[in-house]
């Protein structure tokens, strides 16, 4: 049976259902579940969180009503895993649906698209579908498309795989508050003071870099939703979902954080438990500043209409020009390592430029990331985050990295990628990547990640996907 922790909350209060739990494979996103229950509590939700699993039937109904549900775990492209079964077959799998999945043909499934449009979940004003590749499509459906048929204000998915910690049974759930637990640990406290859903999603991740040195997947979530502005939609004050609400004005380009209006200021805590300085400014960016005045992390809105106007080539200098103007020691010296398009909003058109500091040709303690805008040249993120090691040192290897791996995980035959950078400490990163595991007709990603400090040979972290 699923255990249940109740956070009491007055009886008319929008409900709030969160479902995760520590799968078979070690994946333990209870953290995620008991942080956001609590968040959302203190929202004034009347938030339950599940933390052993819930059956399909269960999820389903708890979606019906609900303000809030939120799924933590295994997933893939149209389909979530809320529990384990007694075989593989018999796993609990929420999945999108199509108009063609009007029953289910399963005792173990139930589709988003059984819901009743426009009546059963449009007053959920958010869906969290926390797991890998819940914005893609299969032949099980699309999870954004059929929660916005059905009316859901606002959906979060992700485009690519997304690590939680990985443990072994007995572990404390009070012991995982790292990798995707500590993103929705963060994003609950952000989402408490009052901020869009694009801004805690924006600040989460800038914090899990700054605490980690990476982003772990978490930083490709997609908004969706049926309002006009699903990215605009704030938990605080609690609440049901909302028929309509307006589109945004796109940011305008700028240059340096100084040319902005401050309109208002808070202060708030950083990742590493520092004050920041939070500003609203009349051109619709928000930034949070350090005390030495220099800035964590920034989120404007991107334009969805027009046309585009830059190249990839003209975005990423304009990003990198940005950068130096806004990030103490910033130069050619660093290392381009990534250049991508991304997309958070329906229609955006957003360039991501990352770069790493480098030491002894190896990725070091600084990351600066861009996104722009590629019609009208403007900034909508920026963070500039930074570890705390001060020198580089591998005298352990490669080699021995992944024996280590490979003992602490059992495997012994999946090929092994190694990678090598500093952060808090200079580390090796060891993933197997196994494909998919699981039931037949829908299957999940199964990857490990191990993290090795390169100069003890401890393991440091193991996460999966």
């Amino acid at each position: 049976m699923a255990s249940a922790t109740l956070l009491s909350s007055p009886s008319q209060a929008a409900s709030d259902v969160n479902i995760g739990r520590r799968f078979n494979d070690g994946l333990d996103s209870r953290y995620s579940v008991t942080s956001f229950t609590s968040a959302a509590n203190a929202m004034g939700y009347d938030a339950k969180g599940y933390t052993n699993g819930r059956s399909a039937n269960n999820t389903f109904n708890d979606g019906i009503g609900a303000a809030v549900l939120g799924l933590f775990g295994h997933s893939n492209a149209g389909i979530f895993q809320t529990d384990e079964g007694p075989t593989d077959a018999e796993d609990a799998i929420l999945a999108a649906g199509t108009a063609t999945h009007v029953v289910s043909p399963y005792a173990n499934l139930r589709f988003v698209s059984e819901y009743f449009p426009y009546l059963e979940v449009d007053d959920m004003r958010l869906m969290v579908l926390a797991g890998c590749y819940t914005s893609l499509s299969d032949s099980w459906g699309n999870f954004n498309d059929a929660a916005v048929s059905r009316g859901v204000d606002s959906v979060i998915t992700f485009s690519d795989l997304v690590y939680f910690p990985a443990t072994s049974s007995g572990t404390s759930i009070s012991l995982t508050n790292y990798s995707g637990n500590y993103f929705w640990d963060r994003f609950g406290y952000h989402a408490k003071t009052g901020v869009t859903i694009n801004t805690a999603l924006s600040r989460a991740r800038s914090d899990l870099v700054a605490k980690e040195g990476k982003a772990g997947g978490w930083d490709k979530y997609a908004i969706r939703g049926a309002v006009s502005n699903p990215a605009g939609v704030r938990l605080k004050p609690a609440g049901n979902g909302e028929p309509l609400n307006s589109q945004p004005l796109a940011t305008l380009p700028f240059t340096a954080f100084g040319q902005l209006t401050p309109t208002a200021t808070t202060s708030t805590e950083g990742p590493d438990g520092a004050e920041l300085t939070d500003v609203t400014t009349a051109e619709g960016v928000q930034y949070r500043q350090r005390q030495d005045g220099t800035v964590l992390d920034a989120v404007g809105t991107p334009s969805t209409e027009g046309e585009v106007t830059l190249t990839a080539a003209q975005a990423r200098a304009a990003a990198a020009e940005f950068a130096a103007a806004n990030v103490p020691g910033f130069g050619t010296d660093w290392r381009l390592t990534a250049d991508e398009t991304v997309s958070h909003i329906e229609g955006d058109a957003v360039r991501l430029l990352r770069w790493r500091t480098v030491a002894d040709s190896r990725d070091a303690a600084r990351e600066v990331t861009v996104e722009l805008d590629r019609r009208s040249g403007a900034v909508v993120y920026f963070s500039a985050a930074q570890g705390t090691a001060d020198t580089a040192a591998f005298p352990v290897t490669a080699a021995q990295a992944e024996a280590t791996a490979r003992e602490l995980t059992g495997d012994h035959t999946t090929a092994a990628t190694v990678t090598a950078d500093t952060w808090h400490a200079s580390r090796w990163t060891v993933t197997f990547d196994r494909g998919l595991a699981g039931w037949s007709k829908a299957p999940v990603p199964d990857v490990d990640r191990v993290e090795i400090d390169a100069r003890t040979g401890k393991v440091l972290s193991r996460t999966t996907a």
